[in-house]
């Protein structure tokens, strides 16, 4: 996967080459941990590191080439290119056509709407983008509004773009892989007719539940059982109630009874994303039911 680097989290520069490389280093760092989530290459403007400000003519390349190149430099070195768009690519001529602005702030708390390049190709690309960590906006700011203004029709788009390794570990990015990571669920391999639906025997409404899993729930290769039927939640507005994690299971409420009638189902999820995937291809197929 790629990423994009945020060119407007140069600013404001460095005071001097020793701010400039720690500033560096812990870009390094973020890099690393981008590194192991499958982020190979980090694109950036057309001229590479030598177009990154660290402080006043002070750049990326010259920082590389000044210091003996251990870790930290070498990742600078190889995971940062050129360019942000392929030429004549259909996102480059989209992003040619149009402006994108986001909204950045300063220290002092003030805010200014700025034209993004590289937030534009994280969005077009439907990537992230990563920051220098270089003020507290930038730190603790993690999803960005970039407007895209082509000839006066306005789209918003909301873009992830993070300065610490530990950004990685949040909701958001969790939220971002279920979105756009591809979904290869294993098939459990039981017969739907011969799959188990274990609810509570003195549970109103178990003819409801037990109808509804037999036609929608068990014919899904993901689901492997119902284990058990859970508390009425009237008034659900959505049709997953909760994950368990731990558990690979999922709780789902029939919102469209008048007692919101629910049960838990074990899926074949392998981690915490696939499950995170599998709810969210049920409250798809589920989730507007009336």
């Amino acid at each position: 996967m790629e990423a994009y680097f945020n060119e407007l989290s140069c600013y404001p520069l460095c005071v001097s080459k020793e701010n400039a490389k720690e500033r560096a280093y812990k870009f390094a760092s973020l890099l690393s941990t981008a590194k192991q989530e499958r982020f190979n290459v980090v694109r950036c403007p057309d001229k590479g590191i030598a177009d990154i400000l660290l402080c006043e003519d002070y750049t990326v390349a010259d920082l590389c080439y000044e210091n003996i190149r251990g870790s930290k430099e070498l990742l600078l070195l190889s995971m940062l290119r050129p360019p942000y768009y392929e030429p004549n690519s259909a996102e480059e001529e989209s992003y040619i056509k149009s402006v994108f602005t986001t909204t950045v702030s300063d220290d002092t708390g003030e805010t200014k709407d700025k034209e993004a390049y590289g937030l534009s190709a994280a969005c077009l690309k439907k990537s992230i983008g990563l920051n220098f960590c270089s003020c507290q906006f930038l730190e603790t700011q993690k999803e960005y509004t970039v407007i895209e203004d082509c000839k006066g029709n306005k789209t918003v788009h909301k873009i992830l773009a993070f300065s610490l390794p530990e950004d990685f570990g949040t909701g958001f990015y969790m939220q971002w892989q279920v979105k756009t990571q591809p979904r290869n669920f294993l098939d459990c391999g039981i017969d739907p007719k011969k799959k188990c639906c274990n609810l509570s025997s003195d549970h109103h409404g178990n003819d409801k539940l037990k109808a509804f899993a037999k036609a929608s729930l068990f014919p899904l290769p993901y689901i492997i059982r119902v284990v058990t039927s859970i508390e009425y939640t009237p008034h659900s507005e959505t049709f997953v109630k909760n994950i368990q994690i731990k558990a690979n299971r999922i709780e789902i409420v029939l919102k469209w009874t008048e007692e919101g009638l629910g049960m838990v189902v074990q899926t074949t999820a392998r981690n915490e994303l696939e499950l995170r995937q599998i709810a969210d291809e049920l409250e798809k197929l589920f989730g507007n039911r009336r």
